[in-house]
């Protein structure tokens, strides 16, 4: 067996692929297709795992998204803030993207408020089901 079989052989029992094994050059760290070295994926600073920030404060893009497209008031952001903090600083649970686990919080907190809020009308079923007053001041044009 020559050197380059063994060479070959030492590879392949290291799982390189068969594709790989190239007389020309030792070192291929280029994609075999393309010609190009694969690109490494980059890391952005917000991407770290780690436990809520003592300060931890909502970001203003994330209060206006709140305000604007899902019509939540600020002092019910304010509360849930309170509830949020104290809830992830006692359990110590590390995260990636805290704004954005606030923002989901809020939404499904939000959501959860209106529901039990319109489940405690006092109107009976019966009464819901024959309710009319959405078409009160209604007018039918006359086509005589």
């Amino acid at each position: 067996m020559t050197d380059e079989n063994r060479r070959n052989q030492r590879k392949l029992n290291a799982g390189m692929p068969t594709w790989m094994l190239n007389k020309q050059s030792e070192v291929h760290d280029e994609h075999p297709i393309f010609g190009q070295e694969e690109p490494k994926p980059v890391q952005r600073e917000g991407a770290r795992v780690q436990p809520l920030p003592e300060d931890f404060e909502p970001a203003r893009e994330i209060l206006e998204f709140l305000q604007a497209h899902q019509g939540i008031p600020l002092d019910f952001i304010a509360t849930q803030l309170i509830d949020f903090k104290l809830y992830w600083h006692e359990t110590g649970e590390a995260r990636k993207a805290w704004q954005n686990k606030f923002k989901s919080h809020v939404i499904y907190q939000w959501k959860r408020s209106q529901s039990e809020t319109g489940q405690r009308s006092r109107q009976s079923t019966a009464e819901k089901l024959t309710d009319r007053s959405w078409d009160d001041g209604f007018q039918f044009e006359d086509n005589d």
